[in-house]
């Protein structure tokens, strides 16, 4: 059948029809593509504004919390407000600082396990070679005394040659000029004039001078009339005499000790004891700390050196001393 055939046989108004179907999809497909095209070309627009919009906002923003520091800082205005806001964020901080207090006391417990593990490695080094010396000392005692004993040396008088009568201090120094002080021992605990005295701690105080049954005065050891021989620990060769210094302080000073002699400052002073074969025996027996040195100096003036010792006792606050008694 041919295409006028068909025609013929349609219906009537159905080639009006054919005819509109075209024209309708072409309309369609002209409104569809008009749409689609307006709706992406307005979107470039709107996001443009929607970006400055939260700039504009931010920036507000910024600003306003500029002018409330400012406000703030110059004016007492907002403490009020402050004070609200700081009520509403109240229960905020608390629970803030609960949450991260785990954290931050985990941190805390690591920072001090880490330091304490270092320092206990640094007190195992420093516990090691103190362990070390003190075997190298108790060597060197032992080999001391079995010198002695082999050579049947005889030394100075020690403290251990002495019985020790303890004692407690009834009086201290009542002024500058009182340079003495009353212990509670006397004649009936066998306590002589010219005992040596020692505080508990071991530093030289003094000598008995007035005895009681029950009591003693004890004159120190930075009278002006008391004196001692002493000598550098550190340089057994610089030998000179303890005395009390100029000015009337509590600093003494080592003196007629030749310049030729190595004294530092911090080298310890102690009693010489009897030196030579002297037919005095010296009261003091050797080895008594006495202070140490804080300044040695030399000048064309005094012909010994300028030594000035700084005291091993508090001569002010004494609480208890040991008179040292010869053995009989």
């Amino acid at each position: 059948m041919g295409l006028s055939e068909r025609r013929d046989c349609d219906p009537p108004g159905a080639a009006a029809t054919l005819s509109r179907v075209p024209r309708n999809r072409t309309v369609r497909l002209a409104v569809l593509g008009s749409s689609v095209q307006r709706a992406a070309s307005s979107g470039y627009p709107s996001s443009r504004s929607s970006a400055l919009k939260r700039r504009v906002i931010v920036g507000g923003l910024v600003l306003l919390s500029l002018v409330l520091i400012t406000v703030s800082f110059r004016s007492s205005a907002l403490d009020g407000v402050q004070g609200t806001a700081a009520s509403i964020l109240r229960p905020f901080e608390v629970a803030a600082d609960r949450v991260t207090r785990p954290f931050r006391d985990a941190v805390s417990w690591t920072r001090g396990l880490v330091d304490a593990k270092a320092e206990n490695k640094k007190l195992r080094g420093q516990i090691q070679n103190l362990q070390q010396q003190l075997i190298l000392d108790e060597g060197a005692v032992q080999e001391n005394v079995q010198l002695r004993a082999a050579l049947y040396y005889h030394g100075p008088a020690s403290i251990a040659s002495f019985n020790q009568v303890h004692a407690a201090v009834l009086v201290n120094p009542q002024n500058a000029i009182d340079q003495s002080v009353e212990i509670a021992a006397g004649s009936q605990a066998g306590v002589h004039v010219g005992n040596v005295v020692i505080a508990s701690s071991g530093g030289l105080v003094g000598t008995v001078a007035r005895v009681l049954g029950s009591e003693a005065r004890v004159t120190l050891l930075t009278d002006d009339q008391s004196a001692v021989t002493a000598a550098d620990l550190t340089h057994p060769t610089a030998v000179g005499v303890i005395k009390r210094g100029g000015g009337g302080s509590d600093v003494l000073i080592l003196d007629r000790v030749s310049k030729t002699e190595d004294v530092n400052v911090g080298d310890t002073i102690i009693t010489a004891g009897t030196l030579g074969t002297s037919a005095l025996p010296s009261l003091f027996p050797r080895g008594i700390p006495v202070g140490s040195v804080t300044s040695q100096s030399n000048n064309d003036v005094n012909a010994f050196k300028n030594i000035q010792v700084s005291p091993l006792v508090d001569f002010s606050s004494l609480q208890s001393v040991i008179v040292l008694v010869p053995k009989h």
